[in-house]
């Protein structure tokens, strides 16, 4: 059960780091055509969905992992694998968020 609220947790919490990623990156491109700017918006959707899927799968592995085989207790186990994985799935989006802004650029 708590393998499960963690991989919950962790993909929700970078979904909602993701659309704020979103957001920027439409303020970024806002200079850009619709044509132009397509390519790194889609790159972007699917880097950061692909981002919460893997950062709470791997939440989910690394409490079940944290509570058999280092043995802590079930609440420290999903606490500490949800806080790695949001930091990690942040530097992700970020990565992604970079990405989509060098690609749309290569696009002009």
């Amino acid at each position: 059960m708590i393998k499960a609220i963690s991989f919950l947790i962790t993909a929700l919490i970078n979904s909602g780091i993701g659309a704020a990623w979103f957001f920027m990156l439409l303020l970024t491109l806002n200079g850009f055509t619709g044509a132009n700017a397509e390519p790194g918006l889609i790159l972007f959707v699917v880097w950061a969905v692909l981002t919460a899927i893997v950062a709470g799968v791997l939440g989910f592995l690394s409490a079940g992992y944290l509570t058999e085989k280092r043995s802590f207790t079930p609440a420290l186990a999903a606490f500490a694998a949800i806080i790695i994985f949001v930091i990690v799935g942040a530097a992700s989006n970020f990565i992604g968020f970079l990405a989509a802004v060098i690609l749309t650029s290569a696009m002009r």
